[in-house]
């Protein structure tokens, strides 16, 4: 099956796929759940790790009702952006982090807080319209060419500070993942 014609491949970028990516995945999957679509979310790091999620990472998602206590950090690959119809990453480096995989991922890889922010020119994903040509639709909002998002957009690694910190970069993932998965899947259950 082609890449977006069948379920939704989203994947979610950060470096060392501890903290950020897999709040990032937990959060936009549990949102995802609840509405319409045959989504698979998965996260990658930049860097080439394969360790358990931090303990505060696995606190702060228990918290939002989510268990991410199995998860393995993985490595970022080719095929995974290849695979991937929408890709999130969470720093301008981790956009170009995935560009160096697949060059011609420009057009689906986002910041995860500019894809909200592009896609209100755009509007929701249309019913008949595939993840990955909607993606398109909204990159071409970008008023600044192929570069991703706005410095305000980037979501700082949590990793070595305190909890509320964890918190706090819990809160903005989990407030964009609200937004994407409506922009994605439009219609609730």
């Amino acid at each position: 099956m082609a890449p977006g014609t069948g379920p939704f491949h989203i994947l979610v970028v950060c470096t060392g796929n501890l903290a950020r990516s897999p709040m990032g995945e937990a959060l936009l999957r549990g949102h995802l759940s609840r509405r319409p679509v045959d989504a698979r979310v998965i996260s990658a790091g930049t860097l080439s790790w394969s360790r358990p999620a931090t303990d505060e990472t696995v606190a702060v998602m228990r918290e939002h009702g989510l268990d991410v206590s199995r998860h393995r950090s993985q490595a970022l690959t080719t095929q995974l952006v290849t695979d991937a119809d929408l890709v999130l990453a969470m720093t301008r480096a981790h956009v170009y982090g995935v560009l160096a995989h697949d060059d011609t991922a420009s057009h689906r890889t986002f910041l995860i807080e500019e894809l909200p922010r592009l896609a209100t020119g755009v509007g929701p994903r249309g019913a008949d319209e595939t993840l990955r040509v909607w993606a398109a639709r909204v990159a071409v909002e970008r008023t600044h060419g192929w570069v991703a998002g706005r410095a305000d957009e980037e979501v700082p690694d949590p990793f070595g500070e305190p909890i509320s910190v964890y918190r706090a970069t819990a809160n903005r993932l989990d407030a964009a993942s609200a937004a994407i998965a409506a922009l994605v899947a439009p219609a609730p259950l």
